[in-house]
């Protein structure tokens, strides 16, 4: 607080002297500044987000899961907290008298010397759970990622589920994804990726190429997707239009 003592007063007062008039013992005004008080804004660790998407179809590494029919209905809610992850996500399917999927997903995500890196374990269930936790599909999984620039991106993910059976009738099933992805003009983003599993088999694998675009907070996206068969020596691919957004 400042205080300040007017000199208009004082020559009042020595006016009022040469006048005759008397003179009265002058007050002090006093005149402050407001006081302003500045909170800062602490940011929790914690955050809790939430994604929804509406799809023509619901496809998993190059297979579909809802028997060609459309839409496919998807939403997910994320729980992070310092780079721990614990995540739920569903889906509609239609194979093998399935209607529901759930997945349910945690681990740890960082970057060490510009390399983004992400461990962690999932478990994919349906509405006809197993009795033996061994007999539900489940993986452990590995990716890693590097930025370019801020508008290229190259990565990799391995996954293994070591209750699943290979193509030599040997436990531990094994996936390898690679992806990429690339902002070009008008905020369009490319990507693509391509993967194999020795699950069915190590000649087998499955691929996608898609274009989106941003608008507003909607993600607006056209894949090609498709899955190789060496077993059929055919290809079945798909078109998928997709639109989605989070909160």
């Amino acid at each position: 607080m400042k205080i300040f003592r007017l000199s208009l007063i004082t020559s009042l007062a020595i006016a009022t002297a040469l006048a005759g008039g008397d003179i009265e013992e002058p007050q002090s005004i006093i005149v402050t500044e407001p006081i302003v008080v500045e909170t800062a804004e602490v940011e929790s660790d914690f955050t809790i987000g939430a994604n929804m998407t509406i799809a023509s179809r619901y496809i998993w590494r190059g297979m579909e899961q809802n028997d060609n029919k459309a839409p496919a209905l998807q939403g997910g809610i994320d729980l992070t907290y310092k780079g721990y992850y614990l995540s739920f996500w569903g889906s509609n399917v239609d194979f093998d008298g399935q209607t529901m999927e759930l997945d349910i997903f945690g681990g740890y995500a960082g970057e060490f010397s510009g390399i983004g890196y992400n461990v962690g374990y999932i478990i994919y269930l349906t509405n006809d759970i197993p009795d033996e936790y061994e007999d539900i599909s489940k993986e452990f999984y590995l990716g890693l990622s590097k930025e370019f620039g801020g508008n290229y991106s190259v990565g990799g993910t391995f996954s293994y589920n070591p209750d699943g059976v290979n193509e030599d009738g040997d436990d531990g099933v094994y996936n390898i994804q690679l992806d990429a992805s690339a902002k070009t003009l008008y905020d369009v983003t490319l990507s693509g990726n391509f993967g194999m599993s020795d699950g069915i088999s190590t000649d087998d694998y499955y691929f996608a190429t898609s274009v989106s675009k941003s608008v507003g907070k909607f993600d607006i996206g056209l894949t090609y997707t498709g899955y190789y068969s060496d077993a059929l020596d055919d290809t079945t691919d798909y078109i998928v239009g997709s639109v989605s957004t989070s909160f």
